[in-house]
């Protein structure tokens, strides 16, 4: 019989995801999905073999942590889905684990030692996901400016100096992150992981911050993208016909 407490963490955010299993708040295993696959046709298998390795059963896995956005629309659904799954059939607890906060987790290993991080996300439409942090010790980080979306250029200037950039939302916006002033670290510190999906989970579940059923959603800080595309051509449709 399994007496520890056992976390599943998922993060399918970004173009790559992981998974991580920890027992008791350290990290037992850890996969990176492959980038060239779909999250939905290699997770679960992965997910199997990974507690095959640690040596429970799905049943034992009494908390469940997930990256909850912004970032991939498919890619969100799918970790919120499998904790409603979870949740339903095992009874095990869920959190949602803010995505920015676990890209800045990153900078903690950056041998500049950044102060000050901000993380962005690409939002389509010349936007980005941002966030602000703060290295709050020595292995953890305090959040400044919540999540939000906001037009790069103008956003990063109101951002005080000294600060370093992390995060994907590099690579499409170079220009505004350059003329910012601060500091892009670089791209091996882009990606999120699940093993700081561990992190984070632990912090907020000790803090007692679980989610009901209805709370198990994606962080969409805009309508996906399908859902405003309908709504346009909705409205379209209507003044064609006067209304």
């Amino acid at each position: 019989m399994v007496t520890h407490q056992i976390m599943l963490a998922l993060e399918t955010s970004g173009r790559r995801g992981s998974i991580a299993l920890a027992r008791d708040g350290e990290l037992a295993a850890f996969r990176w999905l492959s980038a060239e696959r779909t999250h939905t046709s290699e997770l679960m298998p992965t997910v199997h073999e990974l507690l095959g390795e640690v040596g429970v059963r799905p049943a034992d896995i009494s908390l469940y942590c997930y990256s909850c956005g912004p970032g991939s629309f498919t890619g969100l659904r799918v970790a919120a889905t499998v904790g409603r799954m979870l949740q339903s059939a095992l009874g095990c607890r869920v959190v949602a684990v803010p995505t920015l906060e676990v890209i800045a987790r990153n900078a903690l290993t950056h041998p500049e030692r950044p102060e000050r991080l901000v993380a962005i996300l690409d939002a389509k439409r010349g936007q980005v996901y941002g966030a602000v942090f703060e290295r709050h010790d020595e292995s953890d980080l305090q959040t400044v400016v919540e999540p939000g979306i906001y037009d790069p250029g103008a956003w990063l200037a109101s951002v005080t100096n000294p600060f370093s950039i992390i995060g994907e939302g590099v690579a499409f916006h170079r220009e505004a992150c350059a003329a910012s002033g601060g500091v892009m670290l670089e791209e091996e510190y882009w990606p999120p992981s699940a093993e700081h999906v561990v992190i984070v989970g632990g912090r907020l579940a000790r803090n007692g911050r679980f989610c009901r059923p209805e709370q198990i959603v994606p962080l969409y800080l805009r309508p996906p993208e399908c859902e405003e595309v309908y709504e346009t051509r909705r409205a379209a449709a209507r003044r064609r016909r006067g209304e």
